[in-house]
């Protein structure tokens, strides 16, 4: 191979292999350019219609329950470590619409999440409450066949909460789905992405001393 034709010949392989480089730039460069275009507009900003707006009072129907929710109670209380917080109690009736006795779960992954109006502090619950008496030794569970009762959903606040005229209180969908990743297995009830969107008038209660 002659010196001219081994130059010709790099220069053709030189060109196939930036073609792919170039091509694979223009590719990033147009989404780069597409995602800034995109946030410009608005378009990453949090999405609203996840939340439906709900009226105090308004009964609500999620998965298997019923709930009605009316307003919040807030009190200042300490735990047994003599640690001040507010307890902010969500205070409403429900029941289930099965035909098992079930109850709603309340942490991390759970049904309920309030978020105070003024400073943003946003909270999943410590308990939930059910009965007349509203305590733990009420029951644990909704009873099939019954009709509404008495349910407390308890979220505790920082030292420094404000008292508010209102908490925010989303309440979320649920669908009865297998959501195992290889599929088979039986259907249970999931948290969905969309809520029932609270904002319940907070009273507040004196100071609890002991």
């Amino acid at each position: 191979m002659s010196r001219t034709e081994w130059a010709s010949a790099s220069e053709t392989a030189t060109a196939h292999w930036r073609r792919p480089w170039i091509i694979s730039s223009a590719v990033v460069a147009g989404v780069v350019a597409l995602v800034v275009l995109v946030w410009g507009l608005g378009g990453f900003e949090r999405r609203t219609d996840l939340l439906q707006p709900t009226p105090t009072g308004t009964l609500i129907t999620v998965g298997p329950y019923e709930f009605t929710f009316v307003g919040v109670t807030a009190q200042k209380k300490k735990d047994y470590g003599d640690r001040i917080y507010w307890a902010l109690t969500a205070v409403g009736t429900g029941r289930t619409t099965g035909d098992t006795s079930i109850a709603p779960d309340y942490g991390e992954s759970g049904l309920f999440v309030s978020k105070d109006v003024k400073s943003g502090e946003i909270h999943v619950p410590e308990s939930v409450r059910y009965g007349q008496g509203a305590s733990n030794t009420d029951g644990s569970q909704f009873t099939p066949g019954l009709p509404p009762i008495p349910i407390r959903v308890e979220f505790q606040y920082a030292k420094s909460y404000q008292p508010a005229d209102l908490l925010q209180l989303a309440v979320f969908q649920l669908e009865f789905t297998d959501n195992s990743l290889l599929g088979g297995q039986d259907p249970v009830w999931h948290k969905t992405t969309h809520a029932f969107d609270y904002r319940l008038p907070v009273k507040v209660l004196p100071e609890e001393t002991t």
